[in-house]
């Protein structure tokens, strides 16, 4: 089940569109670790409190290997298409996840030099607010809505979920 997710969350990023050839060298460049931070769902849905230990090792060695892969994921998530918004990834969780992870020199406000951002761009006063964004706590078992996550019905998988909405943005592009 975690292939079928790897496999949408891969597919979800490659659908998104790009506006400039800088992003879609990070697009290519980032496919592989977006399917790597898969092991990342749980913490980034606001449905654990604490980010499993595969996944900070997952998010410290692309942070020691690709940081700007590390902020792209960031970035798409807060203002990426809507098939990558619908995975119900918390932008507060995934600015807080380095940190979270115990990572040395975590610091995402190096987003704005790694990602060439402008003082005009609107993700350039994200990162550099980003010191200001409190992650919430994971949402209780019952509430399946809290803080723009979801929760995945029981019976289903996220794989399940993923291949949804990759369908879903596959349909609305062809």
């Amino acid at each position: 089940m975690a292939r079928w997710w790897q496999l949408a969350a891969v597919l979800v990023l490659a659908v998104s569109t790009a506006t400039s050839m800088a992003q879609d060298t990070l697009q290519t460049k980032c496919q592989d670790d977006l399917s790597k931070l898969s092991d990342c769902m749980d913490y980034a849905t606001g449905h654990e409190d604490t980010p499993s230990a595969k996944c900070c090792d997952d998010t410290s060695e692309t942070q020691k290997e690709r940081p700007e892969c590390l902020c792209y994921i960031i970035q798409q998530v807060h203002s990426g298409t809507q098939g990558v918004q619908n995975l119900g990834l918390r932008f507060d969780r995934l600015l807080a996840q380095p940190a979270a992870c115990k990572l040395t020199h975590a610091n995402v406000s190096l987003c704005i030099n790694l990602l060439h951002l402008t003082p005009s761009s609107p993700d350039y006063a994200m990162f550099a607010n980003a010191s200001k964004v409190t992650p919430s706590p994971a949402a209780p078992a019952s509430d399946s809505t809290a803080n723009g996550g979801f929760k995945v019905p029981t019976g289903l998988s996220y794989g399940v979920v993923a291949a949804a909405v990759v369908s879903a943005v596959f349909s609305s592009i062809f």
